[in-house]
């Protein structure tokens, strides 16, 4: 069956990752691992997925490698020497150029990739835009939303189930992958949006620091053999509430107390006629 190609600029790139069976593999070993019953665990997942409808699009694997290392491109123009000014701005680019060039930039960061199709995807997630005859980044960060977004959400999704699974199941005490959290039971809800939001500038800086460790070091060993390493910053909730009418309800007091005040203020003018 011939197979209907990706929509132009966001084409899949060989040797993917995220079949749905590495998914389901990683996360059955850490329930097994920590007491689920793998019996249990089939009898569940069937009766959860006869609930569910089919997708309206197939799912390529190869995509989630694709859409990954974009952002490479975007960082590579904010630090690398060669395509930064005097004052460590990105300088504008020409798509081709016998000198820098987006489309030498782009062959330096995903070597043997088609520099056009990267262009095309960078300009559909809104990574790059035009500013004459020349390209300059929109951002040091990419903002990736619905679908694009949603793909990207399952880099981090196998990225923690990979370094859980094994850190639980064949890990020595000297070997684990580097795993911490921070947990508040009592944190107040309304203090949510705010934590939220300064989680987003913190979380920036660190993962902007830990991005400029790894390329210094791909600089460093450029000839060695490789692998795609990441780093991610999360938060969650327990229960899940942003989002939802939990999070949108008034806090138990405010509305008593403004009423007992006014009440009282009621009685004592009263009591002054």
């Amino acid at each position: 069956m011939k197979r209907t190609p990706p929509r132009s600029g966001l084409r899949p790139i060989g040797g993917g990752i995220g079949y749905s069976r590495e998914f389901l593999e990683r996360l059955a070993q850490i329930l097994v691992h920590t007491g689920h019953s793998p019996k249990k665990l089939a009898r569940e997942f069937r009766e959860i997925c006869d609930g569910l409808e089919e997708p309206a699009r197939d799912w390529d694997p190869a995509y989630l490698n694709y859409l990954a290392d974009l952002p490479h491109v975007i960082a590579r123009w904010h630090a690398d020497p060669q395509f930064v000014d005097s004052q460590g701005a990105p300088v504008p680019l020409p798509l081709k150029s016998r000198h820098l060039s987006l489309t030498s930039l782009i062959t330096r960061v995903l070597p043997g990739e088609d520099p056009s199709a990267v262009v095309d995807s960078l300009i559909r997630l809104r990574g790059i835009r035009r500013r004459g005859r020349f390209y300059v980044p929109t951002n040091r960060q990419m903002l990736l939303i619905r679908h694009s977004g949603r793909v990207h959400g399952l880099i981090a999704l196998l990225g923690i189930l990979r370094t859980i699974e094994y850190n639980v199941s064949r890990a020595t005490s000297s070997s684990r992958i580097f795993q911490r959290t921070a947990v508040n039971p009592r944190f107040p809800l309304r203090a949510l949006p705010a934590f939220h939001r300064g989680l987003k500038t913190l979380a920036a800086k660190f993962l902007w620091t830990a991005d400029g460790n790894m390329r210094r070091r791909e600089a460093r060993f450029r000839s060695e053999p490789t692998i795609r390493l990441g780093v991610g910053v999360f938060a969650f909730e327990d229960p899940l509430t942003t989002g939802t009418r939990a999070h949108k309800v008034r806090p138990h007091g405010t509305r008593r107390a403004v009423s007992k005040s006014r009440r009282t203020a009621r009685r004592r003018v009263q009591g002054k006629r």
